[in-house]
């Protein structure tokens, strides 16, 4: 939230969404080209071939969050409606003269 350049006393709330996917995903695991951090060029090409394609969607290992999947559903079916988990309010304060 830092990053966001808000006042301080700025709020947020989230809700977490819970649900499950039962579909087959084409796995990019391995495929270096397609798994950049920053350049998703190549990735959103191929993303929509496989979507071109009739494909569910895609499955990788997440770039920035070590041991994390993601995933991308091409179609809406392909998720259920999730339940709702946890609420969460972040909020951006000063404390002690400083941003935390």
């Amino acid at each position: 939230m830092l990053v966001t350049d808000e006042a301080p006393g700025w709020t947020s709330q989230f809700r977490e969404l819970i649900g499950s996917v039962d579909a087959e995903f084409d796995d990019v695991s391995g495929m270096d080209d397609l798994l950049h951090p920053d350049d998703y060029a190549a990735s959103q090409v191929f993303g929509a071939q496989r979507r071109a394609a009739g494909s569910d969607g895609i499955t990788w290992p997440s770039v920035r969050f070590a041991g994390g999947n993601c995933i991308a559903a091409f179609w809406p079916d392909v998720v259920p409606i999730p339940a709702q988990g946890g609420a969460f309010r972040l909020s951006l304060e000063w404390e002690r003269g400083r941003l935390c």
